[in-house]
């Protein structure tokens, strides 16, 4: 019984230490969308991955909240081959870094954009 006061004392000073100052608050550069070279060097990387026969098309450069950037394209191939799936792909970006691509899902609305030929 006599070492409990102690005991507290001892183990309350374990909580009382310095505070350390918080760290300053990192400068975060907004993400912005790629430029012309680096859409197409990552539309030629992904057309790469999926194996996609060319000539492609894309859709416009569009923002997104989800998926591995924050702005994205709809790729698919200009004439698919028949007897195989018309696939379309999203491909991400932030700033000029290619984030990579995946199959398109139906919140992207990639079956409703617009596309142009991309040689």
């Amino acid at each position: 019984m006599r070492y409990i006061l102690p005991l507290c004392l001892f183990l309350s000073g374990c909580s009382s230490g310095w505070v350390d100052a918080p760290a300053p608050p990192s400068a975060v550069q907004p993400v912005g969308p790629p430029s012309q070279e680096a859409l197409q060097k990552g539309i030629g990387s992904s057309v790469k991955e999926a194996k996609l026969t060319q000539p492609v098309e894309i859709s416009a450069l569009r923002r997104t909240d989800h998926g591995p950037g924050d702005y994205f394209v709809c790729l698919r191939e200009a004439a698919p081959v028949p007897g195989r799936p018309h696939y379309t792909f999203s491909v991400f970006f932030n700033n000029d870094v290619y984030e990579g691509s995946r199959q398109s899902v139906l919140f992207e609305e990639c079956e409703q954009q617009q596309y142009s030929r991309l040689n």
